[in-house]
């Protein structure tokens, strides 16, 4: 019986899915842990202003700063210090940062309203 209850948590727990960020804005708080970008997926209308506000709650991490497509500045997140980033949602499609050496990634994903 224990074996079986435990065996249905789990299974319900895989089936649950981490919902996308709704940007219409404000600013968004990104994460950055050993998992990487928290949330990695944020949903916003075309041409929509968006601020990014990461902060890093880890010390080892390849994720130190962040590269925004198309954002010729590096970003530096030190270690518990909020850092806002302003961008533009395109037209459509998405825009996408990631960690200097391309392993944790995210996106700025454009929706219809």
């Amino acid at each position: 019986m224990r074996v079986t209850l435990i065996a249905m948590l789990l299974a319900a727990s895989c089936k649950q899915q981490a919902q996308p960020a709704r940007q219409s804005g404000d600013v968004t708080e990104i994460a950055v842990t050993e998992k990487g970008f928290e949330p990695d997926r944020i949903e916003t209308a075309p041409g929509q202003q968006v601020t990014l506000r990461f902060t890093r709650k880890v010390a080892q991490t390849c994720a130190d700063a962040v590269e925004v497509q198309g954002d010729p500045v590096r970003h530096m997140l030190p270690l518990n210090a909020p850092v806002d980033v302003k961008v533009t949602a395109p037209q459509s499609g998405q825009l996408a940062f990631a960690c200097p050496m391309n392993m944790y990634r995210g996106a700025i994903v454009v929706v219809a309203q």
